[in-house]
């Protein structure tokens, strides 16, 4: 018997030093954040397209392409490079682009714009606005480092964490984390397990159940990525991307997580706490957040056709309207263009849309 107590003691120490040894890129705890997935996970690295992590039991596992290949952790293997989007570590961004904008990864909501292969000018995106590799422009999004680095920085969990796929936090053993793929990208949604005294999510079982020293043996309190943790500008306010009614405020070089009134969201255009309905938050945060419906309006400001279904744990799946037609919350389904004009003055969700879909800003704004 203490021949095997001896063995397992030895055991957890090796693996303790395994996961305390943490792999870090720029922002990005990879250590960090394969704890919060499944083991067998692939994430992407933001130092090298060709590089991934493979999560196992004691920590990420470095693999890498053979060369002229790169890694799509959309899909979760090697391809050609040129049939992969991925900029990070790429010496020239703009090789082989021509018209168009590419990111920089050194900045969030930092861009190129490409002639003829080379960079022909670089600026960054409007406030409360982040560059999306899927769209090739700025779309509405939390950026709380926008500090030139000379490194690399990490704008989202769903440019390494593969979509479609359930994870948990390191900071909480409720909440738990989803790239959902959409029309302007992938746009990471999170909730929170409360239902029937169920307030833990197991990343093994992919559900909600009872909190337990196992399921919670993630909460280490060592961010998945400090995104939205470090920030330069004292006081400055800056929304959560995934809780609606969440804040933070710049305080001694770090954000510190603030908490709207119940019924309230965080608006992203005031930055200040408005009532849900009024209120124009971030891009992609939960509106399933309080809200007394089954449906609700996701924050659209095109043409206001998106909308979730929030399912009795706070889960959001996007759906769409059909052609012609919007979301309407306060029916609970979609109605035709016509009454849209009547409907975004009282709904902040869908401020700025239109039947043409919206006045969306120019990628080359806020050059400055």
């Amino acid at each position: 018997m203490t021949g095997k107590l001896l063995l397992a003691t030895i055991l957890c120490l090796m693996g303790g030093q395994a996961l305390g040894d943490a792999i870090v890129e720029g922002n990005y705890n990879v250590t960090a954040v394969c704890t919060a997935v499944k083991v067998g996970t692939q994430l992407g690295s933001i130092e090298s397209c060709q590089t991934y992590y493979v999560c196992q039991s004691t920590g990420p596992v470095q693999s890498s392409c053979q060369s002229g290949f790169s890694y799509d952790y959309k899909r979760g293997s090697c391809y050609p490079s040129s049939e992969v989007d991925c900029y990070w570590g790429v010496e020239n961004p703009c090789g082989g682009k021509n018209n168009t904008w590419v990111p920089n990864t050194a900045v969030c909501g930092g861009w190129f714009y490409c002639l003829e292969g080379k960079s022909a000018g670089s600026g960054n995106c409007p406030v409360n606005q982040k560059f999306d590799t899927t769209t090739m422009g700025c779309v509405y999004g939390s950026c709380s480092n926008t500090q030139s680095t000379d490194g690399v920085v990490l704008g989202s969990l769903c440019d390494v964490v593969p979509p479609g796929q359930y994870f948990g936090d390191t900071e909480s053993c409720s909440i738990w984390h989803y790239c959902e793929s959409t029309s302007t990208g992938l746009v990471l949604q999170s909730g929170t397990c409360s239902t029937n005294g169920q307030t833990a999510y197991s990343v093994l079982s992919n559900q909600c159940t009872y909190e337990s020293a196992s399921v919670c043996s993630r909460v280490t309190n060592v961010p998945l990525s400090d995104a939205a943790v470090s920030c330069s500008s004292n006081g400055a306010k800056s929304a959560d991307s995934k809780v609606c009614g969440t804040y933070y405020v710049c305080t001694n070089g770090k954000n510190v997580a603030t908490d709207c009134p119940s019924g309230y969201y965080y608006d992203v255009e005031s930055e200040n706490c408005v009532t849900r309905q009024s209120a124009t938050p971030v891009e992609g945060c939960n509106r399933c957040q309080y809200a007394t419906t089954m449906f609700v309006n996701a924050v659209d400001s095109d043409n206001c056709s998106t909308y979730y279904y929030c399912n009795s744990q706070g889960q959001a799946t996007l759906n769409t309207c059909p052609a012609d037609t919007f979301f309407d919350e306060s029916s609970q389904g979609c109605k035709p263009d016509d009454d849209l004009s009547t409907y975004v003055p009282l709904n902040g969700a869908c401020k700025g849309a239109t039947v043409d879909g919206g006045d969306n800003e120019n990628t080359t704004e806020g050059t400055e």
